[in-house]
Order: C-alpha cells, then structure tokens, then sequence
C-alpha cells in the first residue's frame, strides 16, 4: 500500500527529493574519496622527497665542510707564492659537470605544492641552491683560468720577448686563479651553512625516527672510509653528535659482519 501510495502522482516530488539525495550523497562520498586518495598521494610524495633532502643536505654539510678547509688553505698556500714573486702550476685543475647531486633540491623548488615545500623550507632551499649555482659558475671560471696556462720550454731562453710575456701572462693567470680558490673554499663554506640551516626543518617534518634512520643509513654508507672502529667512532661522532659510542660501534660492527658474509 505504501509503495502504490508513493507512485502517485503527488508524491513523485517525494521522489525526486529522493533521488537528488541519493546523488547528493553519491558525489560526496565520491569527493570523500578522492580527498582520501590525494592526501595519501600527498603525504607519499612528502616523506619521499623530505627524505631525500635529508640526504642530499647532510651530504652537502659535511662535503662542503672539508672542501672549505681545503681550499681556504690551498689559497693560502697559492698566496705566499704570489708574494714571493712567483707562480705554480695550475693547470691540472678541471671540473666535470655535474659535480653535485641536487636534483631533488632543484625539484623541491619547482613543487607547486605549499603541503609539501612550505614557503619557509622554500626559502632556505633557494639561498642553498643559489650557493651550489655560484660554486658551479667558479669552477668553471677555474677550469678556464688554468686551460690558460702556458707551458714553457725548457730550451726557451729567459731573456727571450716570448719568455717574459708567456710568464707574465701565467703570473697574472695565476693570480686570478688564487683569487677563484678562494672564492671557492668561501662559497663551500656558504653552503655547509646554507645546508645546515635547512636540516632543522627537514628533521622536523621528517620526525625523530624517520632523520635518525637516514642518519644511521649515511654512517654505515660511508664505514668503508675508515680504517678502524675508534676511527668510526670519531668521525660519526663529528658529523652526527646525538649518536652515542656505543651505537657506533654496533654499526661498525654490523657492517663488518655483514661485509665478511657476502
């Protein structure tokens, strides 16, 4: 009786109110669930590319690190040579591009996506990556300075015209050349720092678990470099100071197990 009462033709605004629900809630749980489906795409994306930040930054902190010391003291070095009047030999240095893994800093800056790079993380990722584009640019200014280089004959009198203006011109080269080390140990120096500003907010997004994870990952990565495991201890401890003694060792440890089993 109900249903025949229903398909009467006053009461089929009844069922057109029905069927407007019906599709109500049909598009609403269909927009439930794509929502749904574009945070869980969201939040994969986040941690894959938070995460290989994280290994990328704390490559550049430490490398960066070492190649400042590095530099800064070759130019001193290359300096006192200038003062005494002279000059070496410098073309042996060349920089094949790329030199640098930054592709997933360069892509972060490209996201569209502020759930992902937020305008403080883009921020601090773009002063980095400007740093890396101006140590690329003086290495190319490096490898041009020492192609210029001239070398000399032995047999070459130094009385001779030729003489004096090749070692003039190599002089003044090598001038140049100080000048761009450097600026290269500088620049390296920008971008340790650069690189440790951003880790904070890496970590942050990251978690406690996830960065100590990537952590542990780097340390056994590169146990290879040491030769002893004081030495392991030493330099995990420098580069990664929340680490205890012993949780290094355990690694060192760990990692040559598994090295003498394959």
């Amino acid at each position: 009786m109900f249903l025949r009462k229903l398909f009467k033709a006053e009461n089929k605004f009844t069922w057109v109110l029905v069927d407007l629900l019906i599709v109500i809630i049909g598009v609403y749980c269909a927009f439930l669930i794509q929502s749904y489906a574009e945070q869980e795409k969201n939040e994969k994306e986040k941690d894959r590319v938070i995460t290989a930040l994280k290994y990328e930054l704390e490559a550049f902190r430490f490398q960066m690190t070492e190649f400042s010391l590095g530099m800064i003291s070759y130019a001193q070095e290359l300096s006192s040579t200038l003062k005494e009047g002279d000059y070496a030999n410098f073309s042996d240095f060349r920089f094949i591009e790329p030199q640098y893994d930054y592709q997933t800093i360069q892509y972060s800056l490209s996201l569209q996506n502020p759930e992902i790079v937020d305008f403080e993380l883009y921020n601090t990722l773009q002063s980095l990556f400007v740093e890396i584009k101006k140590m690329e640019h003086v290495e190319r200014l490096i490898t041009e300075t020492s192609r210029r280089y001239h070398t000399l004959p032995s047999n070459l009198s130094k009385q001779s015209p030729e003489y004096k203006l090749a070692w003039a011109d190599n002089y003044d080269n090598f001038n140049r050349f100080v000048t761009l080390i450097n600026d290269r140990g500088n620049i390296a120096k920008r971008i340790a720092i650069a690189s440790e500003n951003a880790l904070p907010l890496i970590n942050d997004r990251l978690g406690e678990k996830k960065a100590k994870a990537v952590e542990k990952d780097l340390i056994t990565q590169n146990l290879d470099k040491v030769k002893s495991e004081d030495e392991a201890v030493f330099l995990a401890k420098k580069l990664f100071p929340d680490f205890s003694e012993e949780e290094i060792r355990q690694l060192y440890r760990k990692a040559n197990e598994e090295s003498s089993s394959k």
